[in-house]
């Protein structure tokens, strides 16, 4: 009898040893020092990825900003654990897609628009391909990038009406800004081009430069140029230091789109518009040919290099004639009518003034929707990046 009860305490007790055993194992998983047979359990391998492309993005466009967020991200996977910061970048102006998107094009970014719960931004997330030391690749979302949308009333045809030749603050400007409607005011850049440029911009109007290009009658009329002006022949240093210095003259005011004053020589030649576009890229400059000469290759060559550009489709008062500027601005609005939009010059000159103001006062802008150029732009392109334009 007592060896039976020493058999069973024996048992018991070699139980309780194994039983010890097993939770000792489970210890040494929990530890993660060893599992089942030997087997070592690795520490997983921390990468830190490069997100510097974004902050790239923020030292090229911070004037183009208005505001960034950004949020460290870790992800964990069975080898990996990936950090990483998210970019969360607002624009001012959605024009500036135009030019920044086009620079990401890349075999290891990937762009994708998606809906945003703001209805009044557009948003496009970006990803970059990281190669993990597994051979892996992994697509990890490192921007998001919002764009303001323009907002244009109703179905009218939308008209962007273009006012030349400004110069200073002057009577005739204080006339202008009593227009009840929407109007774009191209400046010639001048030492006073900042103090006229304040007062259209408290107006809430696009403001554009009125850039000097040479005329195939230069220099029979160099006094008209006002301004240091792009000749045929320069190199790209040269315009763009002209350029640079024309938009420093406008001060702290946003400068967004250029169209040429006079230029009808340089629109005309390839080779000095090919630098001309090259230096607007430098400076996300959009472009709206005047259209002075028939000939003109400016808006086909800006538009096939991707920068968002427009051309004149009528010049309202090329004839200093009260009765043909009325009859102009007729063809103006029926040619929107029938295109569904429009964009025409017009200039600072007292009977355009009269006539233009004569017109709102009868009623003849009500059933059109009168819009600044970049609204415009936005509009014709409903949001997409594919160019040329759809018209």
């Amino acid at each position: 009898m007592e060896r039976k009860i020493q058999k069973v305490i024996l048992l018991i007790l070699i139980f309780f040893l194994l039983w010890l055993g097993g939770c000792g194992e489970d210890r040494k998983i929990e530890k993660g020092e060893e599992i089942n047979k030997g087997e070592v359990v690795r520490e997983k391998l921390s990468l830190n990825l490069d997100t510097k492309i974004a902050e790239d993005i923020i030292k090229v466009y911070e004037k183009e900003i208005d505001k960034y967020l950004v949020e460290d991200k870790n992800e964990e996977f069975r080898d990996y654990v990936l950090g990483y910061k998210v970019y969360s970048i607002y624009y001012k102006n959605s024009m500036i897609k135009y030019f920044l998107l086009p620079t990401l094009k890349s075999e290891n970014l990937i762009i994708r628009k998606v809906k945003s719960s703001d209805k009044l931004v557009e948003k496009y997330q970006v990803y970059k391909k990281y190669s993990l030391p597994s051979g892996e690749t992994k697509d990890v979302k490192i921007l998001n990038l919002y764009f303001p949308i323009s907002r244009i009333s109703g179905v009218l045809p939308k008209i962007a009406f273009v006012v030349d030749d400004v110069v200073e603050d002057n009577y005739w400007v204080h006339e202008l800004l009593s227009f009840p409607y929407t109007l774009n005011i191209s400046i010639i850049p001048t030492r006073k081009a900042e103090k006229v440029a304040e007062k259209i911009f408290e107006r809430g109007w696009e403001i554009m430069m009125h850039l000097p290009m040479e005329s195939i009658t230069y220099p029979k009329d160099a006094k008209y140029l006002v301004a240091e002006a792009i000749m045929v022949g320069m190199n790209e240093d040269e315009i763009d230091n002209i350029v640079r210095t024309h938009l420093k003259r406008f001060g702290n005011i946003k400068v967004s789109w250029v169209n040429n004053h006079m230029g009808s020589k340089v629109t005309k030649d390839p080779e000095t518009m090919e630098k001309v576009i090259n230096v607007f890229k430098k400076y996300n400059l959009a472009f709206l040919d005047s259209k002075t000469i028939l000939g003109s290759v400016a808006y086909k060559m800006a538009n096939s290099s991707g920068i968002p550009s427009l051309e004149n489709m009528l010049f309202i008062d090329h004839e200093n004639d009260e009765n043909k500027i009325r009859l102009r601005f007729l063809k103006a609005i029926n040619m929107a009518k029938s295109k569904g939009w429009g964009v025409f010059i017009l200039h600072l000159r007292p009977k355009t003034i009269k006539v233009l103001k004569e017109l709102e006062k009868e009623g003849f802008f009500a059933d059109v929707d009168l819009v600044k150029i970049s609204d415009l732009y936005e509009a014709i392109n409903e949001h997409s990046l594919d160019l040329p334009l759809k018209n």
